[in-house]
């Protein structure tokens, strides 16, 4: 199957960037998912995914390290369905059935499907309900049930944005990528 979305360029581009700049955290990326790993997600979940959340698995498995903006660490396909399952769980009540994508709000929702972790109080979620900002990314409170305005129109816009970045030491958003001494790369306010 062909890429349909810039994800895999984007990512390819970061990757090549963080093994110059930033090679410990680069050491930390996983190697892709599988597309059977991707359906397991999807199964588990009880929805279809979209491509761009497809190719971002096939292009990284996950991480151990921040590289993505606020220091989130990508889920592997495995991670994202337990913290679903844990938030589904945790957080019973959610945004009215009628809320569209990018409603921010109290509660957790079965159409958001978290990418990343900052290992503390955020996810990062992509918003999978209905409405023109279907796919926008997220920060999720699991201590607060807090879903945040959208930061990111989608994966295609947050990781085009981190390579721009990264190219250029230019913020993507509210975020500056900075290199550690030890090689890791961290998000600066």
């Amino acid at each position: 199957m062909g890429s349909t979305t810039a994800v895999p360029g984007s990512w390819n581009r970061i990757t090549r960037i963080l093994t110059v700049r930033a090679p410990a955290t680069a050491k930390e990326l996983l190697p892709p998912a599988t597309d059977a790993d991707v359906r397991a997600a999807e199964r588990a979940m009880g929805r279809a995914l979209p491509q761009e959340l497809h190719e971002w698995w096939a292009s990284c498995g996950g991480g151990l390290h921040p590289v993505l903006p606020h220091g989130y660490i990508p889920y592997r396909p495995i991670g994202s369905v337990s913290a679903w399952r844990e938030w589904t769980r945790r957080h019973t009540s959610g945004p009215r059935p009628d809320d569209s994508a990018g409603s921010p709000g109290a509660g957790w929702h079965p159409a958001f499907v978290p990418i990343g972790t900052d290992g503390g109080n955020y996810d990062l979620a992509v918003d999978l309900r209905p409405g023109p900002l279907h796919g926008c990314l997220f920060a999720f409170s699991h201590q607060w049930g807090v879903a945040h305005p959208p930061e990111w129109q989608g994966l295609t816009a947050l990781l085009s944005g981190i390579a721009d970045a990264l190219e250029t030491d230019a913020a993507v958003g509210r975020y500056r990528p900075v290199t550690t001494r030890g090689g890791m790369l961290i998000w600066k306010l």
